[in-house]
């Protein structure tokens, strides 16, 4: 588990093992895999937004939890992997 600042007086705990263990859908056929890392069907408890820090988009911090660095979102993180 992962503790993510989203605001100055707000940490979020993120779940890293599986999708699913930050997900509201109950009936879920996802649910059987060991890791999940990603799902159309993800509903998340609730809508937590960051601003990258890199790039400045706004992005979703459940939107990979296999993030290197939840300071920056997903693409710039991936492009952070290749080099």
């Amino acid at each position: 588990m992962t503790r993510v600042q989203v605001s100055e007086h707000v940490l979020l705990n993120v779940r890293r093992r599986s999708l699913c263990d930050n997900c509201l859908v109950v009936n879920c056929l996802n649910a059987k895999e060991s890791r999940v890392t990603k799902c159309r069907e993800h509903k998340a408890p609730f809508l937590a937004f960051k601003t990258c820090e890199v790039c400045g988009r706004s992005y979703d911090i459940f939107s990979n939890i296999g993030l290197l660095d939840y300071d920056v979102c997903p693409a710039c993180n991936h492009d952070h992997r290749r080099r």
